[in-house]
């Protein structure tokens, strides 16, 4: 067990701030190197799954507000429950927003699971929109990625992805990069990679074809020869989102411009990329699929298809989606929780498969 119990002195990060103000925020980040290392629990020690196939779950939970919500989601949804390997975007840890405590391990422990966790951001304001108004200090202000396991994890590591959009210069002020987040587990005598990444939005389609050919690269040199599971939010939105009214714009070109939901490999060109590397992003994930509702003021949701598994070495049969507005309708087997009906646990939807080595 390896926590990673971090806390920046304000000191530091005044003058990490300076060093981003006067030079590059990539030489602030330089600055704090606390921010690459990585909590590793591995606690639970669980047999190989009965059946001859492996669950695993996608869910991005947009901070990890509603912890009690994703664990009732996360045992009693039959497209989640029973999941051996959970990739989780958006945790935070130490933020007044989701009350300073560390989600991931608060997760861990609802879930009973071994977990990695990585710290993409440091965020340097309590939040933005609405959380502007909390009172209260951030204690580590960290933001991230983790993957969680029944089996034991091993050799982690943490890759900080190319530089697209510097968050430093945003209104939701931060340090950091994205993300992707290396380990091995074993099952079956066998074993696998896992990854779990994150993918820039605020940037075009080639921008983030860039991050993962970085992330492929990686890959091909620490799981040489094993099958490798990449998955994550990808952000494969379909169009620049640099440009901040571009969304509004899209929420009416989707209604015509159905290929952007169904085949966004059309205008997304990690998708051949991933393809060229000997990953199949087909088989595992529902066509058509919606993962993602964007509030659009005045209109409504722009719903998008954004977050995948790419696989190699392995075969995906029963991809799934779980829709994340609590619905106790769908959580046969649930006692109580009827004050969170109708609350949006995330933004995202969750998504999952069965997952089987290839001989």
């Amino acid at each position: 067990m390896e926590a990673l119990m971090v806390i920046i002195d304000e000191d530091r990060i005044k003058q990490a701030i300076e060093i981003a103000v006067n030079t590059t925020s990539l030489k602030a980040l330089a600055s704090l190197p606390e921010m690459d290392e990585l909590e590793l629990v591995n606690i639970y020690d669980n047999l190989n799954p009965t059946g001859d196939s492996l669950k695993m779950v996608l869910f991005n939970v947009e901070r990890g507000t509603y912890c009690e919500e994703i664990e009732a989601y996360m045992r009693y949804h039959p497209a989640l429950k029973e999941a051996e390997i959970v990739f989780f975007n958006e945790l935070d840890y130490g933020l007044l927003r989701t009350g300073n405590i560390n989600t991931a391990a608060e997760l861990s422990k609802r879930l009973q699971m071994n977990y990695v966790f990585g710290i993409e951001f440091m965020e340097l304001t309590i939040g933005y929109k609405n959380n502007l108004i909390a009172y209260g200090k951030n204690k580590e202000a960290f933001h991230g990625n983790a993957i969680m396991s029944r089996h034991k994890l091993y050799d982690p590591m943490i890759l900080r992805l190319p530089l697209v959009y510097d968050w430093f210069n945003d209104k939701q002020k931060r340090f950091g990069t994205r993300i992707a987040l290396f380990a091995k587990t074993m099952i079956y005598d066998k074993e696998i990679g896992l990854i779990c990444t994150h993918l820039e939005n605020r940037v075009s389609p080639e921008e983030r074809e860039v991050q993962m050919k970085v992330i492929l690269e990686q890959a091909k040199k620490q799981f040489e020869n094993i099958p490798v599971i990449i998955a994550g939010d990808m952000n494969t939105n379909t169009f620049d989102g640099s440009i901040l009214s571009e969304s509004a714009r899209m929420y009416e070109i989707f209604k015509s411009e159905t290929d952007r939901i169904n085949a966004p490999e059309k205008y997304e060109p990690l998708f051949k990329l991933v393809e060229s590397y000997g990953y199949d992003y087909k088989a595992p994930n529902l066509p058509g699929k919606i993962t993602r509702r964007k509030s659009i003021d005045g209109k409504g949701d722009l719903r998008m298809n954004i977050d995948w598994f790419f696989v190699k070495g392995m075969s995906c049969s029963e991809p799934a989606v779980a829709q994340t507005i609590f619905a106790r309708s769908e959580l046969p087997g649930l006692e109580g929780m009827e004050e969170s009906e109708g609350i949006q646990i995330s933004d995202h939807n969750a998504i999952s498969g069965h997952f089987r080595i290839k001989d």
